[in-house]
C-alpha cells in the first residue's frame, strides 16, 4: 500500500477500498475501509477521503530517544574496541542525550543535529564532527528499526586548512637531542626513538622490548596504550589505562631503523628482557599521561620551548621529507593509510628548506 490505499474485490461480491487512517501511540498504521458494488463507486468515495489523508503525519513513537541511544551503543558493543566504546558512551552521555533527554523519538526532526552542534560549539571542531557522527548513526538506525523516515539537515562545519602544528626547528631538535643524549635513561631513549621513528606516544608506551629486531634493524608496531573512561559502574576509578591493537590496520607496521638508533639500542637491549616494557625495562609500563610530564621537564631544561609530545611525530615527518626521503615511505612508516594524510597533516616545510629550495634558482 504506498499509495495509503489499495482497491479489491471480497468474497461476498462487494468491493472494498482501504485508505491509510492515522498511526497509533507504538507507531502501528490503523486503515479505514470504504464499501461499494462496483471497482468504480469504490475509487470515487476514496478519491472523496484520501486527500484529507495525503498529509501523513510522522509516526509518533512514544518511545524515549535516550532509551535509543542506549539501544544503538549496546549493539555498536559486540564490533568496536574498547577504547571506542569508551569514547562513544562519554559523547552519548555528556552531550547527545542532555540535549534530547525528555524528547521521544517523534519529536526528532531535520534541526535536531544543527541545534545539538550549535548547543555545544564550545567544544573543537574534531569532537563536534565525532558527535555529528555519532547522532547520524543513531538516526539510521531509528529509521531502520522503527521504519521512520527522519531526514536531517546536515550541519556545515567551517573548513580549517590551514591548521598549524607544532614542529622542533632544527636548532631545537639539535638541543634537545644534545640534552636526552648527555645523560640518557630509557625514558629519554624513547623520546629520542621517537624524532627517528614518528611513533605516537601511546605506541612507544606499548612498545616492549621484544617488538624490536635489532639483528634486522626493524621495529614492529603492533599495540598501543590509552587512558579511557572507565565505564564499569562498579569500578572505584574514573578511568583506566588499556593496551590494545592500533587503531587501524595501517597503523600496525614495521619501521626500519636508522644505523645510529640501532647501535645505541644494542647498549641497551641486552639488558632488558624480551617482555619488559622499553621505557622501563621491567613488567611496569609508564602511562602516555605520565611520559608527557616527563617530556615537557624535558624541554624545560634542553631550553626548547613546551610542545606536545605529538610535536616529535611532527617533526620526523618534516625532517624526512626535507632529507630527501620519499612521501610513500615516510607515509607507510607513519602508518597513514593515504599518502594525501602525511602531506596535508604532518609534513611541514620550514623555512629553511624553502631558502635552500629557492637558492636553486639561478640567473639565466
Amino acid at each position: 500500500m504506498r499509495t495509503q490505499r489499495n482497491i479489491y474485490k471480497r468474497k461476498d461480491g462487494r468491493w472494498e477500498g482501504r485508505y491509510f487512517k492515522e498511526y497509533d501511540s507504538k507507531g502501528k498504521i490503523k486503515y479505514g475501509s470504504v464499501y461499494a458494488k462496483t471497482y468504480y463507486e469504490v475509487k470515487v468515495k476514496l478519491n472523496n477521503i484520501v486527500p484529507d489523508f495525503l498529509k501523513i503525519p510522522e509516526k509518533k513513537i512514544d518511545i524515549d530517544f535516550k532509551d535509543v541511544c542506549y539501544e544503538w551503543l549496546e549493539n555498536k558493543k559486540r564490533n568496536i574496541k574498547q577504547s571506542s566504546y569508551a569514547k562513544y558512551s562519554f559523547e552519548i552521555e555528556r552531550y547527545i542525550i542532555p540535549q534530547f533527554r525528555k524528547c521521544k523519538l517523534y519529536e526528532i526532526d531535520k534541526n535536531s543535529l544543527c541545534d545539538l552542534i550549535t548547543s555545544n560549539r564550545q567544544l573543537s571542531q574534531k569532537t563536534l564532527k565525532h558527535i555529528s557522527i555519532i547522532f547520524k548513526s543513531i538516526v539510521g538506525y531509528i529509521n531502520e528499526k522503527y521504519d521512520s523516515n527522519i531526514e536531517l539537515k546536515d550541519y556545515q562545519f567551517i573548513s580549517i586548512s590551514d591548521k598549524k602544528y607544532s614542529v622542533l626547528s632544527v636548532s631545537e631538535q639539535e638541543k634537545l637531542e644534545k640534552y636526552l643524549l648527555k645523560q640518557i635513561d630509557l625514558p629519554k631513549l624513547g623520546v629520542y626513538l621517537c624524532l627517528y621513528t614518528g611513533l605516537r606516544i601511546g605506541e612507544l608506551c606499548a612498545l616492549k622490548w621484544s617488538d624490536i629486531d635489532l639483528e634486522n634493524g626493524i621495529l614492529t608496531v603492533n599495540k598501543t596504550m590509552q587512558r579511557i573512561q572507565n565505564i564499569d559502574n562498579n569500578s572505584y576509578t574514573k578511568t583506566k589505562i588499556i593496551i590494545e591493537v592500533p587503531k587501524s590496520d595501517t597503523s600496525i607496521r614495521d619501521i626500519p631503523l636508522p644505523k645510529h638508533i640501532i647501535n645505541l639500542l644494542k647498549k641497551y637491549k641486552s639488558i632488558n628482557r624480551n617482555n619488559t616494557y622499553f621505557l622501563t625495562g621491567n613488567m611496569n609500563y609508564i602511562e602516555p599521561r605520565t611520559l608527557q610530564n616527563k617530556f615537557k621537564k624535558y624541554l624545560e631544561k634542553s631550553g626548547v620551548e613546551n610542545i606536545n609530545f605529538h610535536a616529535l611525530r611532527h617533526t620526523f615527518a618534516t625532517r624526512a621529507i626535507e632529507s630527501g626521503m620519499d612521501v610513500k615511505s615516510v607515509s607507510e612508516i607513519l602508518g597513514h593509510s593515504t599518502v594525501k594524510m602525511t602531506l596535508e597533516k604532518y609534513v611541514h616545510i620550514t623555512m629553511e628548506q624553502k631558502r635552500k629550495q629557492i637558492n636553486k634558482l639561478k640567473p639565466f
